[in-house]
């Protein structure tokens, strides 16, 4: 017997650790609840390499994982939208099934 799941949206950003505050008060003020944070080690980008072991702050990444309805996600996409035209980042928006939908409303 399949268990029943319901679709959700998981937005993950990838931004520099100083923007973090400011990536979960666009969390916050979209309404969603609940959020991880996670280092990031070390990538490659459009500028090539780069990891946890660089001198510079600015490089020191994180990865913020918010799982949710779609109205909110599109509330942190907005967010994000603004943040994004100063800062670096990546945000990723995905289909997600759930299994318990009431804890990512």
């Amino acid at each position: 017997m399949a268990v029943p799941t319901h679709t959700r949206k998981k937005v993950e950003m990838f931004v520099e650790r100083p923007l973090l505050k400011r990536v979960l008060e666009v969390v916050k003020t979209s309404g969603a609840r609940r959020y991880t944070v996670v280092p990031a080690l070390e990538g490659r980008g459009l500028d090539g390499a780069w990891n946890e072991g660089l001198p510079v702050d600015g490089q020191h990444m994180v990865q913020v994982v918010v799982l949710t309805n779609e109205a909110k996600a599109d509330a942190i996409l907005e967010g994000m939208e603004t943040l994004l035209q100063t800062w670096p980042g990546v945000v990723c928006v995905s289909d997600i099934q759930v299994m318990r939908p009431e804890r990512f409303s």
